[in-house]
C-alpha cells in the first residue's frame, strides 16, 4: 500500500504541483485530463523531473503514488490528491470531504487506488477502450458497451 506523507520542508511557490510518474502511460493519460479540468490552478510534472526539488521525499514514495504538493507544504498522496483537484475546481468537492472524513470510504479508495497502480497497463487498456485514445476528446465508448449490456441483460431476463 502506498504511505500517505504529511508535509514537505520545500513547498512550490504559488500554485499546487501533482507530481506523477511520467513513465507510466495511465498516469500521463489522467494527468492530460486532469490539466484540461483545472486549468491553471495546479502544476503538473513528472517525478523523474521534480524528484531533485524535494530532497525530503524519497523517490520511492514518488513511484508509490501522485503526490499533490500544496504551497504550504501540505501533501496529499492517490486518491486524496485526485480529490482535492475536484475540490479546487468544486467539481464534485464532497469527495474530498468523504475522503477526509469517512474512514471506510478513505480505506475503500485507497485499496482501489493501490489495485489501480498494481495493474495500471490493463486498466490503461481499459481506459483506452472505455474512453477512446485521446484523453482531450470526449469519447462516448462506455455509453456503448454499457447500453450492449443492458440489452444481453434485458434479453436474458425477458427469456428466462
Amino acid at each position: 500500500m502506498f504511505q500517505h506523507l504529511d508535509k514537505t520542508s520545500v513547498p512550490p511557490d504559488n500554485k499546487p504541483l501533482m507530481v506523477y510518474d511520467g513513465k507510466c502511460d495511465f498516469c500521463r493519460y489522467w494527468i492530460v485530463k486532469w490539466k484540461m479540468m483545472t486549468g491553471n490552478n495546479i502544476e503538473y510534472t513528472a517525478f523523474q523531473k521534480a524528484a531533485k526539488q524535494f530532497p525530503d521525499i524519497e523517490i520511492q514514495h514518488f513511484k508509490e503514488a501522485v503526490r499533490l504538493i500544496l504551497p504550504d507544504g501540505t501533501i496529499y498522496s492517490g486518491p486524496a490528491a485526485a480529490y482535492y483537484t475536484y475540490f479546487i475546481r468544486n467539481s464534485v468537492p464532497f469527495l474530498f470531504k468523504w475522503y477526509q472524513s469517512i474512514t471506510w470510504f478513505r480505506r475503500l479508495n485507497d485499496y482501489l487506488y493501490q489495485w489501480i497502480a498494481d495493474n495500471r497497463n490493463q486498466v490503461f487498456k481499459f481506459c483506452i477502450k472505455m474512453l477512446g485514445k485521446n484523453p482531450r476528446k470526449q469519447n462516448y465508448n462506455w455509453l456503448k458497451y454499457l447500453t450492449g449490456f443492458a440489452l444481453i441483460l434485458l434479453m436474458i431476463i425477458y427469456f428466462y
